[in-house]
């Protein structure tokens, strides 16, 4: 049987030791000194929690008082008092490296990303380089660094000379400007815990955070400059430059580094926060090791570029996600704030107590301290307002009240004294920096840190008061009343059914708890009335306008977390809402952001070039597509969703119509605009829409499988092991979605109804002599007067002629859609292709070599005609714009077919035109007998009824009036081919097109039809979502499909569980 030994029982916490054991402490002892500063920090949080005294002062007065008592008294905390020394004396690099990344990582990553994200475009440089080069300096990105970059140097030069003039303590120039340096960092960890306990302003919060980070980062790498210097090392002009650009520069580079990695290392992340999290803060410390020891960087500016890379993906995390990760740094960032602040208390007491100067000079001592702290507040004064002019002309402006609450917010922390901390240890030398002059650094530093956290920190939420800067707008005000109302409606709607019931209650008594909705007035109608001029909703625009987007940025979001829309997709759409609330005074702009992002940037011509290889281009070609066929029809939804919420809340008034009429113009022009998309690759309308289908599909069935597991049928071994394999088929539809299957040339070709016409050894050749080309906007086939070359099938997408050789209708252009044979007419006649033509959008070209085409027409058999045929139809369109140029290739192909006569004449024959025809000249050349004109091909003679709008047209660039005969004569100069065609067919589809027109009108829809929108988006499958197989087993049964395929995903994983060696 064990025995236990007699022994002392344990000894309060807080009595001291005996001599023998106090000079050896239980390093367990540091635990007891975290615990008791956690369980002070939630004591502090729970008791100011309603009042306005920020809880970093507190706990920083906290900390002061327990290293008073450990230090500075004849009373010690005993265990308590050992483990406050361990962490008093621990190394102040060690201390940074274990704060410093969880605190300014959660700061960054908490930044407004659209305020300050263009000087980090560079990540996304893939997905859009005009971003990067429209501007490195706007929103508040300028701001932070004209006050991080030059202000820091200024304030370092300012607070150091005057260290120096007005402090008697012999110092030269280079330590006077050490200490300016630990001096004009404003603290990140005070400036952020302090902003986010009084809920400052986003754009004034953003401000103050980001510039005391980076001004905290840039003071770091000049204190470096200076130390080295102190130290006696080169301090040559050329040295200090090429230092400080290697500690900034090189710190943000290093960041950016590691952020990019990390992102890509998270895109092979499914549906795991727990391993987003880790990555996140093990990337934090050690991207801050690497800056800091390997690369002798500012490990401060690192994190800030890290966290920046991380804020401005957390738009591509689902819903839960985003919101485990801001809970995630929230909660180990306010463990950090908690220790760290304590432990700052506790560092400066020690400072105060341990320098053996106080003993005789206590009050000369504490006077430096007061004037160095109206040194701190003058130089800030002048840095603010050296650049006030910049800060106020650059990004969203500033005004005085918010320049001098950055002024007052410059708060001093943790870090500077952890810089002083270091100077102290590493004193000791008098060639270089005594003993005194460590002590007294620290001395300097912890006082000023006391100071402006307990006044600067303390007054901050009165100077907001008194400038008003806490109070809720005019807008926000009619808000709040608003939703007062609307709870006040859905209170007497529950007190009518209560009342209805047979259980009495005291109305008075409930009601008495509803404090909230005691001061509106009962007698508001909602919705307002157009005369009704106390509602935000109808004279404040710009108010109801961003309420409009903030609806539509709720409707991404929820389209985003249902998975029908890509992460780069949500990243576009997020971002057109904060340029759109930014401009919200001058209508809606988020199209307008949207249309600049999808449209192809200059540079993708390099991908149509036969440098780039073919299956990178079809990668970047096709990867724009897709944003396209997921942001249109997304924002096209959101905008719907959007426009009813606005009329629901606001009624029939004037200025709601306006909104929603500006809203429904966007719309039309994204809907024209997937209407390009669908008309130049529609592959990839029907991949996105298979990639709804088979989500919408793998997403009832995991509903299913839920209700089934609900309704007790199913184990949990067998429901954990069928969701693991669902998760699956999600995560491989989300990696690997449905390919895009760009025609081949032979299938281009196949379908094409000059070459079904063709024997099939002519057809079997061309198919095998020809390739495929995937062309962007913009790029030029060829241009007028070059050497033929090749011939140009159109499989996708359209081309635009341009330079037409006709100048006096240069300005109309054509445009050729799928079909159109290109360059076909001028290898028949032998002549230098006639104008420029360039892809008006996405097209897929088969390129025919004109060898080729020689050879096919050496065969005979009738080929010449059927070639001639159809070069006629771009003919057409090239001689006559303005009467072809609203038919499609297709229609203008069947009136050439079906209505036209093509003839040859010899020489000296005699041609007359006809009032009901017009004619074009293929070869040959023609002599107007009245004007004695010659007329060289190709050109249209036009007939009496159009001779007043078309002049004769040929390829020597002249053109003169027909004049108004009702005929004309022309004689053959040299043998002709010339092309008949029925005028009556083109005014009969002209009028055609335009009862169609007008029943499209009439029916409100002229572009893509709602049903291909749904399916885009993924609307029209949410039967599968809303059917009653969703919300119960009874129902489920009815449907017998969706029963026998979740069935056998249940019997073949069953199966695998029982019989794992079949499988």
């Amino acid at each position: 049987m064990a025995t236990v030994e007699e022994g002392p029982l344990p000894y309060n916490l807080w009595q001291g030791e005996s001599s023998s054991s106090s000079s050896s402490s239980n390093p367990l002892d540091a635990v007891l000194f975290g615990g008791i500063s956690m369980l002070i920090g939630v004591s502090c949080r729970t008791l100011l929690r309603h009042t306005t005294i920020p809880y970093t002062v507190v706990l920083l007065i906290i900390g002061i008082a327990l290293g008073s008592l450990e230090f500075g008294s004849i009373y010690r905390l005993g265990k308590l008092g050992n483990g406050i020394r361990i962490w008093a004396d621990v190394d102040a690099d060690l201390l940074l490296a274990v704060f410093l990344p969880i605190l300014i990582f959660e700061g960054a990553f908490s930044m407004e990303v659209h305020q300050i994200k263009v000087l980090f475009s560079l990540i996304f440089i893939l997905y859009n380089l005009k971003a990067l080069v429209a501007g490195c300096l706007t929103k508040c990105m300028a701001q932070m660094l004209l006050l991080a970059g030059p202000g820091v140097l200024i304030s370092t030069v300012l607070i150091g000379a005057a260290v120096k003039l007005a402090f008697p303590f012999d110092w030269n120039w280079k330590t006077s400007l050490l200490l300016g340096a630990i001096l004009s960092a404003t603290d990140p960890v005070a400036v952020v815990a302090l902003l986010k306990d009084l809920g400052a302003s986003k754009k004034l919060s953003t401000i103050v955070e980001g510039e005391s980070m980076m001004n905290d980062g840039a003071a770091i790498v000049v204190y470096q400059l200076f130390y080295r210097m102190v130290l006696g090392k080169s301090s040559g002009c050329s040295a200090v430059l090429e230092y400080l650009a290697e500690g900034s520069l090189g710190s943000v580079m290093i960041g950016l580094v590691f952020g990019m990695a990390s992102l890509l290392w998270l895109r092979f992340i499914y549906n795991d926060t727990l391993t987003d999290f880790s990555l996140a803060l093990t990337v934090s410390y050690i991207a801050y090791y690497t800056a800091h020891e390997e690369a002798e960087a500012s490990g401060i500016l690192t994190l800030v570029a890290l966290g920046m890379v991380f804020a401005m993906s957390k738009d591509t995390h689902r819903a839960g996600g985003k919101q485990s990760m801001h809970e995630f740094w929230d909660m180990i960032a306010y463990i950090a704030n908690t220790l760290i602040f304590i432990l700052s208390g506790v560092i400066i007491a020690q400072s105060i107590f341990s320098i053996g100067y106080l003993d005789n000079n206590t009050g000369r001592s504490w006077g430096y301290v007061f004037l160095l702290y109206i040194i701190l507040q003058v130089a800030r004064t002048i840095v603010v307002f050296a650049f006030y002019p910049a800060l106020c002309y650059f990004g969203y402006g500033l005004n005085w009240k918010e320049a001098i609450i950055i002024i007052w917010s410059g708060l001093r922390g943790a870090v500077g004294l952890a810089l002083s901390l270091s100077i102290k240890d590493a004193s000791g030398d008098p060639k270089y920096l005594s003993s005194e002059t460590g002590a007294m650094f620290v001395f300097l530093t912890g006082g000023s840190v006391l100071l402006t956290l307990i006044i600067n920190g303390s007054t901050t939420q009165l100077l907001l008061s008194l400038f008003g800067m806490d109070a809720l707008s005019e807008s926000e005000k009619i808000t709040v009343n608003y939703a007062k109302h609307q709870l006040l409606r859905k209170a007497e709607e529950f007190s009518r059914i209560c009342s209805g019931s047979n259980n009495p209650f005291d109305w008075i008594t409930v009601g008495g708890y509803a404090t909230c909705i005691k001061d509106v007035c009962e007698d508001t109608v909602w919705p307002p009335c157009t005369t009704n001029h106390g509602y935000l909703e109808i004279n404040d625009m710009k108010t109801m306008r961003v309420c409009f987007l903030k609806a539509t940025r709720e409707a991404y979001w929820s389209t985003f977390n249902e998975g029908r829309i890509t992460e780069s997709s949500i990243s576009v759409l997020m971002e057109s809402i904060d340029e759109a609330i930014d401009l919200a005074t001058q209508g809606f702009h988020d199209w307008n952001y949207i249309s600049t992002r999808l449209k192809f940037p200059g540079y993708y011509k390099f991908f149509s070039t036969s440098v780039c290889p073919p299956r990178l281009t079809r990668w970047f070609v096709l990867k724009k597509l897709q944003d396209s066929c997921h942001i249109c029809p997304a924002f096209i939804h959101a905008h719907r969703i959007a426009r009813q919420l606005l009329l629901d809340y606001t009624g029939d008034n004037g200025n709601a119509a306006i909104v929603v009429a500006e809203s429904e113009v966007e719309e039309l022009e994204a809907r024209k605009f997937l209407e390009n998309v669908k008309n130049s690759m529609p592959e990839i309308i029907h991949q996105t829409e298979s990639r709804q289908v088979t989500f919408s599909m793998l997403k009832c069935l995991d509903k299913c499988l839920s209700n089934m597991e609900k309704d007790g049928i199913l184990t949990e071994k067998v429901v954990l092991h069928v969701h693991d394999l669902l998760q699956n088929d999600l995560e491989k539809l989300l990696r690997s979605p449905p390919s895009v299957r760009i025609p081949k040339p032979g299938d281009v070709l196949s379908i094409h109804p000059l070459l079904a016409n063709l024997s099939p050894a002519i057809q079997s050749d061309l198919e095998c002599s020809v390739n495929s080309i995937l062309k962007t906007p913009g790029c030029t086939l060829y241009t007028k007067g070059s050497k033929l070359t090749s011939v140009w099938l159109i499989g996708n997408g359209s081309v635009r002629s341009r330079r037409s050789p006709f100048p006096i209708h240069c300005h109309v252009d054509s445009t050729y859609h799928r079909g159109s044979v290109l360059g076909l007419y001028e290898a028949l006649v032998g002549k230098p292709y006639l104008s420029d033509m360039v892809t008006d959008s996405v097209a897929l070209c088969v390129k025919i070599k004109l060898e080729l085409i020689i050879s096919v027409l050496a065969r005979g058999n009738g080929v010449e005609e059927l070639l001639w045929k159809e070069c006629t139809i771009v003919v057409s369109k090239l001689l006559a714009p303005d009467i072809f140029k609203k038919f499609s290739m297709q229609e203008v192909r069947s009136i050439v077919d079906e209505r036209s006569v093509m003839n040859t004449f010899s020489s000296q024959e005699v041609i007359e035109t006809s009032h009901h025809s017009i004619k074009f000249l293929l070869s040959g050349c023609l002599r107007d007998q009245s004007t004695k004109q010659l007329i060289e091909c190709p050109a249209v003679l036009p007939c009496s009824i159009l001779s007043e709008s078309i002049p004769y047209r040929s390829a020597n660039g002249t053109a003169e009036s027909s004049g108004s005969c009702s005929y004309s004569k022309y004689k053959v100069v040299k043998p002709a081919r010339i092309v008949r065609i029925d005028i009556s067919a083109v005014y009969e589809l002209a009028m055609q097109n335009f009862r169609k027109k007008q029943k499209l009108v009439s029916q409100g829809d002229n572009t893509m039809s709602n049903i291909e929108l749904r399916g885009l988006v993924g609307c029209s499958f949410f039967i599968f979502q809303e059917c009653t197989c969703c919300r119960s087993m009874t129902s489920l049964f009815h449907h017998e499909k969706a029963v026998k395929l979740l069935g056998f995903i249940i019997f073949y994983a069953g199966a695998k569980i029982v019989c794992p060696f079949y499988f």
